[in-house]
């Protein structure tokens, strides 16, 4: 873990009374704590992925970190993360280590691919393909404009549903746009500016691996909107896979805006896609999420 001392208490003060000062310390994914895993022997990885919504349950965001960590230590410096897909296979403890094993299925010139599996308790829970390529220098960006909506100074604290000892409050800062939804239309958008609470080491895999943490808080949940969030009660919303591709390198220490739409819920499933934009409005990142929705029949 990289990182020294910091009294984090007073970094989560600062940053949440002055939304539009850059952190200046190291909080706890800064020191790579809850994304990062540790060396287990034989080529995998160990780490613990933290409570969710429900506590008996990991979070999904912390499973997907810990997995890209493991992956990214098995390809050459020189090659940086561009795709993954994961598929959530049993719900994971967080009182109990979770397996990594990195395997190598292709290193090509430019890219290289590794299929990563996480165990727990002997049985496979998570299984996901990871792509990395080197980069490309030079040539041109065609992208979409940026969503039109307010920047994150003086937006409300989107965490306040959530303990205050909870990681995702301690270790990031959720600005949520006030939504305007439409009843009669049939797809749900939200906007809120995410950011990690305390600086980041300048590694560009670390970074990556926290977009990962964080993207998957609030994307599926967007769907409870039509049911009142944060959770209703009755509802179970659990993710059964997800799909990231990163076009461009994003510091998760400054503001990005996390534009998240519900695109059709039925059959017990819901489907989410999301964007990450910078304030100077580059598309950095983009996300697709397929979770299990089961909601009570009316009586």
């Amino acid at each position: 873990m990289s990182g020294g001392m910091v009294d984090e208490a007073t970094t989560r003060g600062a940053s949440r009374e002055t939304d539009d000062a850059p952190p200046v310390a190291l909080g706890e994914l800064g020191k790579g704590r809850h994304v990062r895993v540790e060396a287990a022997g034989d080529g995998a990885y160990e780490g613990y992925c933290h409570s969710g919504r429900a506590a008996a349950r990991s979070y999904g965001g912390a499973v997907l970190a810990q997995a890209l960590d493991a992956a990214q230590r098995s390809v050459d410096a020189d090659r940086v993360v561009h795709s993954l897909h994961a598929y959530f296979l049993r719900a994971l403890s967080p009182e109990r280590p979770v397996r990594f094993t990195p395997e190598v299925v292709r290193d090509g010139r430019s890219y290289s691919m590794r299929q990563v599996t996480g165990v727990q308790d002997g049985k496979e829970s998570l299984a996901m393909s990871v792509s990395f390529k080197q980069p490309q220098p030079g040539g041109s960006w065609r992208q979409p404009g940026m969503p039109d909506v307010p920047g994150p100074d003086g937006l409300r604290d989107g965490w306040t549903h959530r303990p205050h000892d909870h990681p995702l409050y301690t270790s990031t800062a959720y600005r949520e746009v006030p939504l305007e939804r439409d009843p009669d239309a049939g797809r749900i958008d939200r906007y809120a500016w995410m950011r990690t609470v305390g600086a980041m080491p300048d590694e560009p895999g670390l970074h990556a691996c926290v977009l990962a943490y964080i993207c998957d808080a609030p994307l599926a949940p967007t769907a409870l909107v039509a049911y009142g969030e944060p959770r209703p009660r009755g509802i179970a919303l659990a993710s059964l896979d997800h799909a990231m591709w990163f076009h461009r390198p994003a510091r998760v220490d400054e503001w990005l805006l996390f534009a998240c739409h519900s695109v059709v819920a039925g059959d017990g499933r819901t489907l989410a896609q999301g964007e990450f934009w910078t304030r100077e409005g580059e598309l950095v990142a983009s996300v697709t999420q397929e979770a299990l929705l089961h909601v009570p029949t009316p009586r």
